[in-house]
């Protein structure tokens, strides 16, 4: 008898640890949604991350694996992730201006509230916008290709990387206060807008500055936004520091998970976000990406996502009211 409840005591035991061990987040590996074509910066944050996600301990080795959905400024994704399950191993990644941005120009009927339907876990690097131009333009500044325009009167056509994207918004910003007369052309991802400005469908482009990586031959950047310099790429001036509009934004690039996602998930996460953005594998990827890699945790990054809202408001304002 004495054996028999022993018996039953231990396996009682086993089967408590092993069911905590099975709860243990994560047990199969995770999915990134990613709302743009391949090839541009959210995607190639993304795929960084991806790639790097499984050497961060709180994910007990387990990969991420890449989905792209693009279409709607990221919206498209954003949805499918909002409407999946809440179990943490389906996330989205995005620059937070562009989900902000979004957001805000569908109003009323915009398909989710990001700061409820979202958490945002933490942030790992950021987009800054820069207006290119191809190559063969000799044009060496953003205010003297600007000044041209304005007095040839044309109405400027210019690629972007969706209606809504952060880019899209700064480059009409800057545009309007000008008083130029332009059309953006937006398109489904900041790749395939650089195409665009490479058969020269378009003059001109307000695209994320990482992009003339490897197309050096091809674009060029000729001014940024931001109240600094990008640190990748500190020979760019600042629109600002050419006598432009100051625009003293960037997008913070940060990892999603749906709200109602169990909070030893988040943990785990927010760890693993923090853990990835510190590796030098992960910091030289980036770098030669064209893009910069820090952390940015997840209060602050709830902070920034708030203030995005303030930032970009009057911008998609004035954007619908033209």
């Amino acid at each position: 008898m004495k054996f028999a409840k022993k018996a039953a005591v231990a396996a009682a035991a086993f089967a408590l640890s092993a069911g905590t061990a099975a709860a243990q987040y994560p047990e199969k590996p995770v999915k990134i949604v990613v709302g743009f074509s391949a090839g541009g910066g959210t995607d190639t944050t993304a795929r960084g991350f991806a790639s790097y996600m499984h050497e961060a301990a709180s994910m007990n080795g387990m990969p991420a694996f890449i989905t792209n959905i693009p279409g709607a400024s990221g919206q498209k994704g954003a949805k499918m992730v909002v409407d999946g399950d809440k179990d943490g191993y389906t996330l989205y990644i995005i620059n937070m201006g562009t989900l902000a941005a979004g957001e805000l120009a569908k109003g009323d009927k915009a398909p989710f509230n990001a700061r409820k339907d979202f958490v945002v876990v933490g942030c790992m690097s950021q987009l800054v916008t820069s207006m290119m131009l191809h190559t063969d333009d000799p044009t060496t500044s953003a205010k003297e290709w600007l000044d041209k325009a304005k007095a040839s009167g044309e109405t400027i056509k210019w690629a972007s990387s969706g209606a809504t994207s952060m880019h899209t918004l700064i480059g009409t910003l800057i545009l309007d206060e000008l008083g130029i007369p332009h059309q953006a052309v937006p398109f489904k991802g900041g790749s395939k807008g650089r195409a665009a400005l490479i058969s020269k469908s378009v003059p001109m482009a307000f695209l994320g500055v990482h992009l003339s990586s490897g197309f050096e031959n091809d674009v060029k950047n000729i001014g940024v936004a931001g109240a600094k310099r990008d640190p990748v790429n500190p020979d760019i001036p600042t629109f600002a520091e050419q006598g432009l509009p100051e625009v003293d934004v960037t997008g913070p690039m940060c990892l999603f998970a749906p709200a109602g996602t169990p909070d030893a998930a988040i943990t785990a996460l927010e760890a693993a976000v923090k853990d990835v953005a510190e590796l030098k594998g992960f910091s030289k990827f980036m770098k030669k990406s064209g893009l910069a890699a820090f952390h940015i945790p997840r209060a602050e990054a709830e902070a920034k996502l708030d203030s995005m809202y303030g930032i970009f408001k009057p911008l998609v304002d004035q954007a619908l009211a033209k």
